[in-house]
């Protein structure tokens, strides 16, 4: 039983789904260019492409995802933008002005600066402003920490989420939890805290129901030099907090078909990898229809915190809607729209990773990990993940934060959904609380087990 609560509290320490992060920069032209994507594609607002006509989105997703289309499982509804599908531009602007030749990439893959050949105590704007992708060798692990980076401009939060899972027949069980995250890099808020201890992130999951797993809380701790995260679970059953170990983020927990690394595509250490970009190209984001046509506008209280004071548009999955035809864990509500994407590959550095290569189509205008796609270590297919996200105007300016995950497993035909909303299936669920950088004191190993009173 106690292994079982600190395997469930590590499945969650990924969830980087909810977290923040910013853009390359507002684009007044933004219908003329969603326009020109649309003709380029032959896919116009309103199309619906099924087992009929599979092979328009050819090229326009994954492939394995085309296959989805084709066998049935998934329908899509081509749709648009309603408004500027961009975050704003401050944070570009700074580092183009402040980051040139500022930071490098050691012999390990690790960020430092180029001074001094050490991490950096503190980051803020892209790290690599400018990239020459055509002849860079690190092109691809530079486009990976600008990803990186962007998720800390938040500064902090607090989020809730439900974890289902997702077999054949439909849903199967689920999970309510919430997440609490503190950024020491991409955030203009730690400055004063000076990051003594060389932290890029500290961060808690909480699981809330049912009642077997209510209480088990979890304190993940990061450093800017890649070693091994710090990871301590604190178990309602014995009353006590555990020291795990953080090295294996690639294995599944719980009948999950997530890893700890799969957070928002990607939550591993970025060093770990060997990253080579790809190429540019246009291609389909999957999105929920209200997130396409607002922004969720955040209100702030008398604490300093900013909450969502608006439920969050939902993507409903296949077995949510009576009488669908599509697999039970399709997002199956969700809406299409064209979008400009970045390709790079990860290989792991570690020979017992439990995964092979990886492939990553990164939204170019806002850096948002959209699809991810896993080999096993025999080179055969294994995954697909899909991140949807919603923008969030708070604070002068308009970030992004996740919505709906899927991660599918192909070999078993089964599949797990990280949802993000006010109020999810099992009746649970909160606003999103940004900036809540006074409550540092609660990422502590002593102030772990009082979450759950």
């Amino acid at each position: 039983m106690i292994k079982f609560f600190m395997q469930s509290a590590f499945l969650f320490s990924f969830f980087i789904l909810l977290a923040a992060s910013p853009s390359f920069a507002d684009d007044p032209n933004w219908k003329e260019n969603q326009q020109e994507l649309f003709d380029q594609m032959g896919l116009y607002p309103g199309d619906v492409i099924n087992t009929d006509n599979w092979q328009k989105v050819k090229g326009l997703i994954p492939e394995p995802m085309v296959m989805w289309v084709k066998e049935g499982k998934i329908i899509m509804n081509i749709g648009e933008f309603k408004f500027d599908g961009s975050d704003d531009a401050p944070w570009e602007n700074y580092g183009s002005k402040h980051n040139i030749d500022k930071y490098s990439i050691d012999e390990d893959g690790t960020l430092v600066e180029a001074a001094t050949g050490k991490p950096p105590k503190w980051v803020y704007g892209y790290p690599f402003p400018q990239i020459d992708f055509e002849n860079d060798p690190d092109a691809g692990i530079k486009l990976t920490n600008n990803r990186d980076i962007n998720m800390g401009r938040d500064g902090s939060f607090k989020a809730p989420f439900s974890t289902e899972w997702i077999g054949k027949k439909g849903f199967e069980r689920a999970l309510s939890c919430e997440l609490y995250r503190y950024n020491f890099w991409g955030t203009k808020t730690t400055e004063q805290f000076k990051n003594t201890d060389d932290l890029l992130f500290k961060e808690i999951t909480l699981v809330q129901a049912p009642y077997d797993m209510a209480g088990t809380a979890q304190l993940t701790i990061r450093k800017t030099d890649g070693t091994e995260d710090q990871l301590y679970v604190y178990i309602p059953a014995i009353r006590r907090t555990k020291r795990m170990s953080g090295a294996n983020r690639s294995d599944p927990y719980l009948g999950s078909d997530f890893t700890v690394d799969d957070g928002n595509g990607w939550l591993g250490h970025t060093s770990s990898m060997e990253w080579k970009y790809i190429e540019e190209r246009i291609g389909l984001m999957c999105i929920a229809k209200g997130c396409a046509e607002k922004a969720t506008t955040m209100k702030k209280e008398p604490d300093g915190r900013w909450l969502s004071g608006e439920s969050v548009a939902d993507i409903k999955t296949g077995w949510q809607i009576e009488g669908s035809t599509q697999a039970p864990w399709s997002l199956a509500s969700a809406i299409w729209v064209p979008r400009k994407f970045y390709v790079v590959e990860a290989i792991p550095k570690d020979p017992y990773y439990n995964m092979g290569r990886m492939v990553f189509w990164i939204e170019k205008k806002i850096l948002w990990s959209q699809y991810k796609l896993m080999w096993d270590i025999a080179g055969e297919y294994w995954k697909t993940g899909i991140m949807t996200f919603q923008f969030m105007k708070w604070k002068n300016q308009t970030t992004h934060a996740g919505n709906i995950q899927l991660c599918y497993d192909k070999k078993t035909d089964h599949a797990t959904v990280l949802r993000a909303a006010r109020e999810n299936i099992l009746g649970k669920g909160k606003p999103f609380e940004f900036d809540i950088s006074n409550n540092l004191k609660q990422f502590s190993v002593s102030r772990l087990g009082t979450l759950t009173k």
